[in-house]
């Protein structure tokens, strides 16, 4: 009897996380496509967005003549807060929602470079090996919070020496996880974690300081 009421229970309680989780990872969507709509509309000729990931979505911006990139691609990417285990589990994993950008530049660049906030080993090695990449001693501010890898170091300090660049990638310190330059595709990729809707911003705006800094080195 008791066996039963407990199983009862139990899976009561998993139906409800599940339908509760569900409901807010979808008001959680609203929120962020709403910030990314507002923030890239008044720069781009088209924004449209299709489901993407456990709630997610993805977006793909035509930007206008004037800007960096001919077109910038996101993906938002939620926890899974309809599995009552995600809980316990993410006070040790630390998970949270992301976001993920390709900004795909209108000119080329000439270097490439990755900037991570808690690099591994495994990982500088990887991209040594496979990118032909060294890791550098950055001068500014951002070295303290960030391992940066380059092909080469010229480039890269022109890069990185610009102030409000310097200054938005501070600001979400935070958030940010990696920041890739790829000359091969002449692309920017940025991947960071969500905090609140504001995070959107905070991240798109490091993407877009990056395409202004690349028109000019």
């Amino acid at each position: 009897m008791y066996e039963f009421t407990a199983i009862f229970l139990l899976a009561l309680l998993f139906i409800t996380v599940y339908f509760v989780g569900m409901r807010r990872n979808r008001k959680i969507a609203v929120k962020y496509a709403k910030a990314v709509k507002d923030y890239m509309s008044p720069r781009s000729e088209f924004v449209g967005f299709r489901p993407y990931s456990r709630g997610g979505f993805r977006t793909l911006c035509k930007l206008k003549e004037k800007e960096a990139f001919t077109q910038i691609e996101m993906a938002v990417s939620l926890v899974d807060r309809e599995n009552l285990m995600h809980y316990p589990l993410s006070l040790l994993t630390k998970d949270r929602d992301r976001l993920a950008c390709w900004g795909f530049l209108k000119d080329s660049i000439t270097f490439d470079l990755e900037i991570f906030s808690n690099p591994d080993e495994k990982l500088c090695q990887k991209m040594a090996s496979e990118k032909n990449l060294k890791e550098i001693t950055v001068k500014n501010a951002l070295g303290a919070s960030f391992a940066v890898m380059t092909s080469n170091q010229n480039s890269a300090d022109r890069f990185l020496s610009n102030r409000k660049l310097e200054k938005c990638v501070l600001e979400a310190k935070d958030s940010v996880k990696r920041l890739s330059l790829s000359s091969k595709d002449s692309r920017i990729y940025l991947i960071g974690e969500l905090q609140e809707d504001s995070s959107i911003k905070s991240l798109v705006d490091i993407l877009m300081c990056c395409g202004e800094q690349c028109r000019k080195i």
